[in-house]
């Protein structure tokens, strides 16, 4: 993966956003080389760096909290939790449900009777 890391520059803060798929070695390479780029920005400024996308370890996070800070001092705040929870479970769904396929059966199901399928399942009479 080339390009696991996306820069978009707001009015009032940096977002770096990490692709879901993306391994720690790739975020890391992929850092290294677009916090170049985005230190001449800092000549004086002091927009907070917030990143955000794939849910991180605490390890991982503390690595991606010291790259930022030796190439750019500035405040670093990460929008994914640290913790596998309530926040993944809805990411995760609302993912498969993006991706999911609606299966049509034309019939009834009577009692005892399952049709399983992955994504919505229409029943038509």
């Amino acid at each position: 993966m080339k390009n696991c890391v996306s820069i978009q520059l707001k009015k009032d803060k940096i977002i770096i956003k990490i692709q879901e798929e993306a391994v720690q070695d790739e975020i890391v390479e992929c850092l290294k080389r677009k916090l170049a780029g985005l230190k001449k920005l800092y000549q004086e400024e002091e927009t907070p760096i917030i990143v955000t996308g794939k849910v991180l370890k605490n390890k991982e996070v503390d690595e991606i909290q010291q790259l930022i800070k030796s190439k750019i001092d500035v405040e670093v705040e990460f929008d994914t939790p640290k913790s596998l929870g309530l926040y993944s479970i809805k990411k995760t769904f609302n993912r498969e449900i993006a991706i999911s396929e609606t299966k049509f059966h034309k019939g009834s199901l009577r009692s005892g009777q399952k049709i399983e399928v992955e994504g919505s399942l229409v029943i038509l009479r």
